[in-house]
Parts: C-alpha cells; sequence; structure tokens
C-alpha cells in the first residue's frame, strides 16, 4: 500500500487558537492515527508551486535575504505569477499568504 503524499484526513481548525486539550481530531489523540510522512499537507502541491520552490531555492542560494531582492530574483529567472505577469512586491505577498493559510 503505497501513502499519499498529504494527509486525507487533515481538520481545518474552526479556531484561530487550536484545542489545548488532546484528543480532539486524529491528529491528536495518541496511537489513534497512522505515522503519514505529509501530516500537515491538505492536498499535494500544484506543478506551479514546485516550480515556484525550486527557484525560491536558486534566489536564496544566491544571497537574496529582502523581499526586493526575491522578487527581482523571480522576474529575472523568468518565473511568472499564477497570472502569467511578472511579480510584484504584493503579488508574491499575497501568493505566501494563500500558500501559507
Amino acid at each position: 500500500m503505497s501513502l499519499p503524499n498529504y494527509n486525507p484526513r487533515l481538520k481545518n481548525w474552526a479556531r484561530i487558537i487550536p484545542s489545548t486539550e488532546p484528543g480532539q481530531g486524529r491528529i491528536e489523540a495518541p496511537g489513534g492515527f497512522d505515522n503519514l510522512i505529509w501530516q500537515n499537507r491538505e492536498r499535494e502541491p500544484e506543478a506551479f508551486e514546485l516550480a515556484l520552490v525550486e527557484a525560491l531555492e536558486a534566489i536564496f542560494a544566491e544571497g537574496a535575504t529582502e523581499l526586493e531582492q526575491v522578487v527581482a530574483g523571480l522576474n529575472k529567472a523568468g518565473h511568472q505569477d499564477r497570472q502569467g505577469n511578472a511579480w510584484t512586491e504584493a503579488t508574491f505577498s499575497q501568493e505566501l499568504a494563500v500558500l501559507g493559510h
């Protein structure tokens, strides 16, 4: 049996701050879950997301540490946003907010 590359039972929290009491979900109940490799992944990454990760790794390897350097690096590499446009600091920040929900 092959394991999925995401956790199909991952629960969305109804509250901003999760319950501190154990047993409120499958991950929190000791012994009540399979040890999934991707416990906090609700789906597999899209091709766009994987390409973005690869581009960001290269940009960080070149020494970028500031948002403007990252955005410039993405545009220099020809990596475009989801709409096919050049990145801006605003669109990059928005994409990270969506990906990090």
